[in-house]
């Protein structure tokens, strides 16, 4: 069978790191099958290092198709004639809207809590209070959703949660969208510390630049931590102009290090040379961190929330995520308590070996191409292995 994969659309973030973990794992296990990929250019420089076998197609675009309506009438133009010359039996756009329907069936993911979780405290509280930000969230939240309606036959998201409110949105039947969790990326990996000043406590904060990641809560949390005598170092992953824009003010920059952007390869470093992983987002689907926090053995530091109680449970240290004092008192907590330490690390190696592997999660879509193939008149019924 032949599949299409379209990342067309992917720019940053998890969503590039995810999309990288599925095509190595298709590129390792999944040679009985043909694969039609086509790459942003943010991907195909996340995926450099991978050399892809022979049942592996690559077609590079230009940058993402929205920036400029001609860009997106090209990029779809190409799409399609991707789709007539390869004949493909599905279609898979890792994370949508694809902005294409192409002819054959077609699967979409989805995973943006930012216009999944509207009623979230976040968007009320920061979006929903101003009328014209209202108007605008909403409009556009819409149209998002009635374009995923209009352009797949199938779904994927990562969370029961996800599963259930992104039925209810587009009134489709939760039969028609198949739950995937996340993982951990960086299995299997075997890193020592190397990179870290082993007598200062370092909070890893591993996330792109979104409002809703909150980063503006942290210099408000080292200045209560340099009112108690406590030094630690947060760790974030930001380019130079974001990182100036929230931390240029800070003026003790031993409680910062910016690692700037970072490769997929260079992620489980980053956990490793890391005492704890801190999240103090606002509003998630499923975030990668936490799975790989729990298979580095790290403690996790995060947001008082449905979403991250349901994924860490008892793995981790909950605070209110605008309160600094707050978080300085759990941060005060984790790094004097070992034995509060050694708790949140158990309870994540517990609860890790139940999560998907990038070889579950690349199967399981794998198996749903060929399902819904099959569903629509294909003679191939097998599965993956």
């Amino acid at each position: 069978m032949k599949f299409i994969i379209n990342t067309t659309n992917l720019q940053n973030g998890g969503a590039l790191q995810v999309a990288c973990s599925l095509l190595n794992e298709w590129n390792k296990h999944c040679a009985t099958y043909e694969f039609h990929i086509c790459l942003s250019p943010q991907l195909a420089k996340t995926c450099a290092n991978i050399q892809f076998n022979k049942h592996i197609n690559i077609y590079i675009f230009e940058q993402h198709s929205t920036n400029k309506f001609i860009k997106l009438i090209r990029n779809r133009q190409r799409l399609k004639q991707i789709e007539a010359s390869t004949k493909p039996d599905a279609v898979l756009t890792i994370f949508g809207p694809a902005l294409w329907q192409p002819k054959v069936p077609h699967i979409v993911g989805f995973a943006n809590g930012y216009y999944l979780f509207d009623r979230a405290q976040y968007i009320q509280e920061k979006i929903c209070t101003d009328f014209l930000k209202r108007i605008y969230y909403y409009s556009r939240r819409w149209l998002m959703l009635q374009q995923l309606k209009k352009e797949a036959q199938q779904f994927w998201v990562e969370t029961a949660q996800a599963q259930e409110q992104f039925s209810k949105a587009i009134s489709v039947p939760l039969n028609k969208i198949q739950v995937i969790g996340n993982c951990a990326s960086i299995l299997g990996q075997t890193i020592s510390p190397k990179h870290r000043n082993q007598n200062t406590y370092r909070l890893l904060y591993l996330s792109a630049f979104y409002e809703h990641k909150n980063f503006s809560i942290i210099p408000f949390v080292i200045d209560e931590l340099k009112k108690r005598g406590i030094l630690c170092q947060f760790c974030v992953t930001l380019p130079d102009a974001a990182f100036q824009s929230i931390f240029g003010h800070v003026k003790n920059s031993n409680y910062l290090l910016n690692l700037g952007p970072i490769a997929s390869m260079e992620i489980g470093q980053a956990y490793a040379d890391a005492d704890a992983v801190f999240m103090p987002s606002l509003l998630e689907t499923f975030s990668a961190n936490y799975p790989e926090a729990m298979y580095m053995r790290k403690p996790i530091l995060c947001s008082d929330y449905a979403f991250s109680r349901s994924i860490c449970q008892d793995a981790a240290l909950y605070f209110n995520p605008f309160d600094a004092h707050d978080i300085a008192d759990k941060i005060n907590i984790l790094m004097q308590d070992k034995l509060v330490q050694a708790n949140l690390i158990a309870a994540g190696s517990r609860l890790v070996i139940q999560m998907e592997t990038p070889e579950s999660r690349a199967k399981k879509l794998v198996q749903q191409l060929v399902q819904l193939a099959a569903n629509t008149n294909k003679t191939d019924t097998s599965c993956v292995a």
